[in-house]
């Protein structure tokens, strides 16, 4: 039974180290022909990358690049928060997406943010999920060995240095482990958009009939708040609400 489950185990990790390489040799190939500036068939390469379920900061940000040569920014700006959304550490995708921001339409100016919030958010993304995630691990395996040397410890000083630096530990940790939970709870959500419509007026209900709000173009970002009946309930940056249709933006 055991070379059984070996002979299954080694066949998956064959399948997957196979579907790997092909992965690798179409992003290759993609890479080269964004090179030669064949920007269409470098981008239907890529799109087929990402179809078949294999997603990466690096994909993604070439995707966006691909798009922006193609002068088709909302999906450029798309592609670079997906990106972020990833690993908001990356400066290169930051650096394009702002770029790309500045050719669009709309320049929204954002809300002030309290400082406590500023800055929880700011650290928070010092890392990705997963670094946070590894981050949160290590943590808890040093405040083990702590703990381990409070127990065991022989002197009054050892035991005291030790005891102050699990409390340090642990509330690092808690830290940690909840910028952890927040990123992949973020990574699941699908609650932000990018509006993909060349014009679109936010109304003030769910309706054609609604009152006139404001007006969005394409390639602005917003945060969808609710939903009703192909309808969408969207906050901007300055803090601004409304309804929009829900094809009028693409979510990610």
């Amino acid at each position: 039974m055991k070379r059984i489950y070996l002979l299954v185990f080694m066949m998956v990790a064959a399948i997957g180290l196979k579907a790997q390489t092909i992965q690798n040799q179409e992003f290759t190939k993609a890479n080269f022909y964004y090179n030669e500036s064949r920007y269409d068939t470098a981008l239907v390469i890529y799109e087929k990358i990402l179809n078949e379920g294999y997603v990466s900061v690096p994909l993604l940000y070439n995707i966006g690049n691909t798009y922006f040569k193609l002068r088709n920014y909302p999906m450029a700006i798309l592609h670079y928060e997906k990106a972020l959304k990833i690993d908001p550490t990356n400066e290169d995708t930051r650096h394009n997406l702002a770029i790309a921001n500045a050719l669009i339409t709309d320049k929204i100016e954002p809300m002030p943010v309290f400082f406590l919030t500023k800055w929880w958010r700011s650290t928070g993304n010092l890392m990705s999920a997963n670094g946070w995630t590894k981050t949160s691990l290590e943590l808890f395996g040093l405040l083990l060995v702590l703990v381990f040397l409070y127990i065991t410890a022989r002197t009054k000083g050892v035991r005291k240095t030790t005891f102050f630096s699990s409390i340090i530990v642990l509330i690092l940790l808690v830290c940690s482990s909840i910028f952890s939970y927040q990123k992949h709870k973020y990574l699941n959500e699908r609650n932000e958009a990018i509006v993909m419509t060349p014009t679109i007026t936010v109304k003030s209900s769910p309706s054609a009939s609604g009152v006139d709000l404001f007006v969005l173009h394409e390639g602005s970002k917003v945060e969808i708040i609710d939903n009703a009946d192909k309808w969408d309930k969207i906050k901007i940056a300055d803090g601004s609400v409304g309804w929009m249709p829900s094809t009028a933006s693409i979510k990610y």
